[in-house]
C-alpha cells in the first residue's frame, strides 16, 4: 500500500468519526467510546468505511477502546490481505 493510499485510509477513518459522532475535531489515539460513540454508531461507521473503501469489517473490529488510528490499522491490515 502507498504512502498517498496510507493517509487516504486513515482520513476516511477520521472523516467518518467525525461525521458519525458529530465532532469537529477528533484525534486519532482517543477512543471511541470517548468521542460519545456506541453501538448503533459502530455500526454506522463500518458501514461507511464498507460503503466509502470497500472493506467489511465485523462489527467488533471497532469496540469502545478503539482509535481511530486503530481502526485505521485494521482497514488498512484488510486491504493488505486481499489477492489480487
Amino acid at each position: 500500500m502507498e504512502a498517498n493510499e496510507l493517509k487516504a485510509v486513515e482520513s476516511t477513518v477520521l472523516e467518518a468519526f467525525r461525521g458519525i459522532l458529530g465532532q469537529d475535531v477528533v484525534a486519532p489515539d482517543v477512543p471511541f467510546a470517548a468521542l460519545g460513540g456506541d453501538s448503533m454508531r459502530a455500526v454506522r461507521v463500518l458501514s461507511r468505511l464498507w460503503r466509502e473503501l470497500g472493506v467489511e469489517l465485523p462489527v467488533h473490529a471497532l469496540g469502545n477502546d478503539t482509535t481511530a488510528a486503530g481502526l485505521a490499522a485494521a482497514v488498512r491490515a484488510h486491504l493488505n490481505g486481499r489477492t489480487a
